[in-house]
């Protein structure tokens, strides 16, 4: 008997013992002023623990979980707002590049700065050029939340397609100490509205119960999050609802809650983000797209009733930007800026408002990484600034009442600059 137990310990010890390796993240996410969730994965199944403080070693705290697995999400508590933690896997060293910022308490005026950009987990030249782009503007001032548009790993949104072309690109220089708040688009559905157990939905946490803001969603599916004054929501284009309807149907579930959602935010800004827009001539055409026109019909007077501020969006593989508009839900020929474009501009692209004179502006920003062409009839008629030249990314500065947008081509230069003064 006793040799049994010494030959099963000897073909035990060896799986247990071996130094497990860190083959993913660690990645932020769900981070509110008070607490955050922090995943990793390993090559081997072993339990979590995860050391923070707001110096390493010292007085470092640490939060575990016993369960073996390969797949670690720890959740951070008691945080301080607006603080910088630093944070270690397994050990209390420090690690250069493993910080967190929590978010200042909602509805404070700290200025916040902003990383969206879609379609981009191509593996592409392009895709690294514009990552290398911001990583060379944002330098010392380091951006407060990371919005994906949605088509996150191409050709079809498999795991293996998120770690090569997404966790592996951007793991150095963003993963560690950039909240992310993702949102899916066709490609990460396989182009199948009712998949439910993709690969995004495993590799993300996102809120549901309305602990980072907003209202309660009750899915990951869609939610809202507040930072400082800004509410941000992310809809979803792609997914059928429990009810059986999509966000294109406005007395649908996700519709419905979005409305109550615009309702209740008091906050001074308002961005909300989804894949597939309402308003574009890149690559998609909006005028014969039946989803995309259905999205401008149905969702865009829920925009304009709730005076939304910027509506982002990817899918057409180009950089657009409406005007601040309102009240357009036709197609592109209809467009007429006397009666649609709602703002004082005091100088060109650099807007005055106020709710009797706000329109919300629809920017497309789908060339993080992939591509494409332009329709024959680009650009649209309510485009202030459009290009399919060149790959890039959109970065929006916000402080008080003011918001500053610039879109960083992949060359490195800002093509195109906008401001909101409330």
């Amino acid at each position: 008997m006793k040799r049994i137990i010494i030959l099963w310990m000897l073909g035990v010890i060896p799986a247990c013992a071996q130094n497990p390796k860190i083959v993913r993240g660690p990645y932020l996410q769900n981070f509110t002023s008070t607490s955050g969730v922090i995943r990793w994965r390993t090559d081997v199944p072993t339990d979590s623990r995860v050391y923070y403080g707001k110096e390493l070693p010292k007085n470092a705290k640490s939060v575990y979980d016993a369960r073996l697995t390969t797949e670690h999400e720890l959740k951070l508590t008691g945080l301080s707002p607006n603080q910088i933690y630093f944070y270690s896997i397994s050990t209390p060293q420090v690690v250069a590049n493993q910080y967190v910022k929590t978010l200042p308490k909602s509805g404070s005026n700290q200025a916040i700065r902003v990383w969206a950009l879609g379609d981009f987990g191509t593996g592409s030249k392009n895709q690294l050029m514009v990552r290398d782009a911001v990583k060379n503007f944002v330098k010392d001032k380091p951006i407060d939340a990371w919005i994906w548009l949605g088509d996150n790993a191409y050709g079809s949104g498999k795991d293996i397609e998120y770690q090569k072309n997404v966790f592996e690109v951007y793991q150095e220089d963003f993963f560690p100490n950039t909240k992310l708040w993702p949102n899916p688009g066709n490609h990460d559905y396989k182009d199948n509205p009712d998949a439910k157990k993709l690969a995004y939905y495993q590799n993300f946490t996102m809120p549901m119960n309305g602990e980072a803001g907003g209202l309660k969603s009750g899915t990951e599916a869609y939610y809202s999050f507040n930072m400082g004054n800004v509410h941000f929501v992310s809809v979803n284009s792609e997914e059928t609802s429990a009810d059986g309807t999509s966000i294109i149907d406005s007395t649908g579930q996700q519709a419905q809650w979005l409305k109550r959602d615009l309702a209740a935010n008091k906050l001074p800004w308002t961005i909300v983000y989804f894949h597939e827009p309402p308003y574009s001539k890149g690559s998609h055409d909006t005028d014969t797209d039946e989803e995309m026109t259905k999205v401008r019909q149905q969702i865009v007077p829920i925009f304009d009733r709730y005076h939304v501020d910027l509506v982002l969006a990817g899918h057409s593989h180009s950089y657009e930007r409406t005007w601040p508009i309102r009240g357009h839900v036709g197609q592109n020929d209809s467009f007429d800026p006397n009666k649609h474009v709602l703002a004082k501009e005091i100088k060109p692209n650099h807007y005055v408002v106020d709710k009797s004179s706000q329109g919300t502006i629809y920017i497309v920003a789908g060339s993080g990484g992939q591509l494409g062409k332009s329709q024959p009839s680009f650009p649209l008629k309510s485009s202030a600034f459009s290009t399919v030249a060149l790959g890039g990314s959109l970065i929006l500065d916000i402080k008080d009442r003011k918001l500053v947008g610039q879109w960083i081509g992949s060359d490195g230069k800002v093509h195109d600059e906008f401001s909101i003064q409330k």
